[in-house]
């Protein structure tokens, strides 16, 4: 029985969207239907029959998926060690009053994230630790919701724990440290160029990859959920040998989830552990959350993190609180080194290696953002501003944006594939409520 999940990206949406209208595919499902719930009969049909059409496409599958996606991968379960640290709220209803222009018109926050066609589930604002907005229009607080690649943030930041470390010298190439990288595409490239998605590969997220089953990223997509290739049944790091180089490392911004999955096998290589134990032990397990994070794996147990994690809204939202002044009330240790954020805000890349890079990633983050003050992207974020801000997106609009000056986090859940909701960010941040 075929079971494919969301292993793609944004980008996805490109190519598939010609074909929902081809096959006039339903719409998305109206977010009340997560409070209806679902019938033993839906949930076995969603469980033996969901095809990544159906995410991409937005089909009414997609919504149970994002908060059912244990049901369809592996999932190892990173358990909460420490007390919860619970977060305060200091509401400032201003928040849900900042308005925005989108396909949908002039509307509120507020208004918003109610409409009936903006299909947002979750969306929250912490400011010094301090919850400040927080509204569920599609799902149950304590709902683990699927983060797409939002997650491939997580695959930076345990790298970065090792440079701190002295394990990791990012000068250094990935077959310097991944025996199974030698005498392939991957060994001769830097490892912060894989950190900044410029690996220079032919493994790329777009259309004409997407399109191509022979491609690099298609089998990997498959690997990743035991499906054939022609007949072959592939693994993940095999297909990921294959990839041959188009450009000179270090050159533009490819957008890859080939490239945040060498940074997996990567940790693996250097810590000695599983890319979900490490992380779980020198991150999740610091951290005061308030439920488990689900990290999905492929068939041979290799942790997906350029997509699949589920976790609720709030701890999400802590995630982002570790990049911010207010850490230690989402963390009982320093995480995120200066050293480390530094390293996010004073990139060298500049904002022609952002906007040159492939199929136009750069300049289509920053189009659904509403915002030109985007410097470049690196360390696996999508956008890092002119101000120090970072931001992360991930498909269908999961989001989590970091304002590290302003000790602001915004993080937020939906089922919409226009990722409109992104142009409420910069707006709320440079309101002025939190200078």
């Amino acid at each position: 029985m075929k079971k494919i999940t969301s292993l793609l990206t944004a980008a996805t949406i490109i190519v598939l969207s010609s074909l929902c209208q081809a096959q006039q595919v339903p719409g998305p499902e109206p977010v009340q239907k997560v409070f209806d719930g679902w019938s033993a009969e839906e949930t076995l049909k969603y469980i033996r029959t969901f095809r990544v059409t159906d995410l991409t496409t937005t089909t009414p599958a997609a919504l149970w998926y994002h908060t059912h996606a244990s049901q369809i991968n592996k999932t190892a379960i990173l358990l909460r060690r420490q007390s919860i640290m619970k977060l305060t709220t200091a509401e400032f209803p201003e928040i849900g009053k900042i308005s925005v222009k989108t396909d949908l018109g002039l509307t509120t926050l507020d208004a918003y994230l109610n409409h009936p066609k903006s299909f947002a589930q979750g969306f929250i604002v912490v400011h010094k630790g301090q919850i400040v907005y927080e509204s569920y229009p599609g799902m149950g607080k304590l709902d683990a919701h699927f983060w797409a690649s939002t997650t491939k943030v997580l695959a930076s930041l345990a790298v970065d724990l090792l440079i701190d470390d002295g394990l990791i010298d990012e000068s250094k190439t990935l077959g310097s440290y991944v025996p199974e990288f030698k005498g392939s595409a991957w060994e001769h490239i830097k490892v912060v160029d894989a950190m900044d998605m410029a690996a220079g590969l032919d493994a790329r997220d777009s259309a004409d990859q997407f399109a191509d089953s022979s491609s690099v990223t298609s089998r990997m997509f498959r690997a990743e959920l035991g499906e054939e290739t022609n007949g072959k049944i592939e693994y993940m790091l095999d297909v990921m040998l294959d990839a041959k180089s188009v450009e000179k490392p270090g050159q533009s911004y490819i957008y890859s989830s080939a490239t945040t999955q060498s940074l997996v096998f990567l940790v693996e290589a250097v810590s000695g552990k599983s890319w979900s134990d490490f992380f779980e032990d020198r991150v999740w397990s610091k951290m005061g959350v308030e439920g488990p994070l689900q990290m999905h794996l492929s068939p041979d147990g290799i942790a997906i993190v350029h997509g699949p994690a589920s976790s609720n809204l709030r701890d999400l939202a802590r995630v982002g609180m570790l990049f911010t002044p207010s850490w230690s009330k989402a963390s009982t240790e320093r995480i995120v080194s200066p050293a480390m954020l530094d390293r996010i805000q004073n990139t060298p890349r500049t904002r022609e290696f952002y906007l040159g890079g492939n199929a136009g990633s750069g300049q289509r983050f920053m189009a659904r953002l509403g915002d030109k003050t985007v410097k470049t992207a690196a360390r696996q974020w999508d956008a890092i501003f002119k101000d120090g801000d970072f931001f992360k997106s991930g498909l269908n609009s999961q989001g989590l944006y970091v304002s590290p000056a302003r000790d602001l986090v915004i993080a937020f859940f939906s089922t919409e594939p226009t990722h409109r909701i992104q142009k409420f960010l910069r707006p709320i941040v440079t309101s002025g409520l939190f200078n």
